[in-house]
């Protein structure tokens, strides 16, 4: 409304917090900073380490100059021990192409395909997590700090870890054809419905009998060209189009009815738009409706650790909402400290 936005990206990242824009290049931004970090329990930054060393808020010289400060630093390829890879741009699917997991993400055919979302900012998240986490305990019992380094690609390879164990236990004969799913089963991944797409997987060879009951083809069950997975994996072109052609005849809703009964594996692919409606989410608490800050509401998911929050109201802050109630609680600032600072560009431009 007006000058007034948000973004889905900011919004979904940010709800719930407290916000304060503050221009680090000026000498009075940076100033408040360094206050602020005097009495902070955590302070994580994804910015490149050559970066923060230029505006001097390098991790090391935090360190020192605050050593009860848990000091996490998230980038692409780590701050220390990263040699060439040190200063290079670092996206999500850089970590996940680096560390394997975009050469296990493949269509039927066995090409890769990029998983379609920023896994690996996510699971550098979920590391950064747990990590504070214990360092907050540290931090409690001993009154230390911790520098924490973050490297998005080392961060995806607990994803790829039972990949990475069966590399090196496979037979090299096997591996010729591990096709499109790296072991996982045959069939198994997305199959074209009559109105969208589903996943089935059949990653055990009961599973693959109990599909071709379903599908009405039970003989294909003990067919000895597919009644094991090494016979199936072999012949995986075949065995799904054997699958293609049932799924191709019926919409997402009758083929997982089918499946169920069966109990085979199996979902509808829904899109985002369905997710915020779906019935099982729904009963689980899973979403939340959050105010947007700009006269709106979006749906977004709760913490699945807390599910019997939904009650609670959830706000999404304006860049720099909480600048006064932050400056003036933390800090002690007065209404005419803020307004010289505001004056002075340590907020950012001034706007008179």
């Amino acid at each position: 409304m007006g000058d007034r936005e948000v973004s889905a990206y900011f919004a979904s990242l940010n709800r719930d917090k407290q916000s304060i824009a503050l221009d680090l290049k000026n000498p009075q931004g940076s100033a408040i900073l360094s206050s602020l970090l005097e009495t902070a329990d955590v302070f994580v930054t994804n910015m490149r380490v050559q970066a923060l060393e230029r505006l001097g808020l390098h991790p090391r010289a935090l360190q020192q100059r605050f050593p009860r400060l848990v000091i996490v630093s998230i980038s692409g390829f780590g701050m220390e021990n990263s040699g060439e890879y040190a200063d290079r741009a670092g996206l999500a699917m850089v970590a996940e192409a680096m560390a394997g997991a975009t050469g296990l993400t493949r269509d039927h055919s066995g090409n890769p395909v990029w998983c379609g979302f920023a896994l690996g900012d996510i699971m550098g998240a979920v590391s950064a997590h747990a990590a504070i986490l214990l360092a907050l305990r540290n931090q409690e019992r001993h009154g230390v700090g911790k520098l924490i380094d973050i490297g998005l690609v080392e961060c995806m390879l607990p994803m790829v870890s039972v990949a990475l164990s069966r590399v090196q236990f496979e037979e090299e004969s096997a591996s010729s054809f591990a096709g499109s799913n790296g072991f996982h089963g045959v069939p198994y991944g997305a199959f074209p419905a009559s109105d969208g797409y589903v996943n089935i997987g059949c990653n055990r060879d009961d599973f693959w009998r109990r599909l071709c009951v379903a599908m009405g083809s039970p003989e294909l069950g003990t067919d000895e060209r597919y009644a094991t997975y090494r016979e199936r994996s072999i012949r995986q072109q075949e065995v799904h189009a054997i699958t293609e052609a049932f799924t191709r005849a019926h919409t997402r809703a009758e083929i997982t009815a089918k499946l169920i009964a069966a109990d085979v594996p199996v979902a509808g692919i829904l899109d985002m738009a369905e997710v915020i409606c779906d019935e099982y989410l729904v009963k689980r608490g899973a979403l939340c409706e959050v105010d947007d800050g700009v006269g709106g509401t979006l749906t977004l998911p709760v913490n699945p650790a807390w599910l019997d929050e939904t009650s609670r109201h959830r706000h999404v802050p304006l860049l720099g909402e909480h600048r006064d109630q932050i400056l003036g609680n933390e800090l002690k600032f007065t209404a005419e400290d803020i307004a010289r600072l505001d004056q002075s560009g340590a907020f950012g431009p001034y706007r008179a």
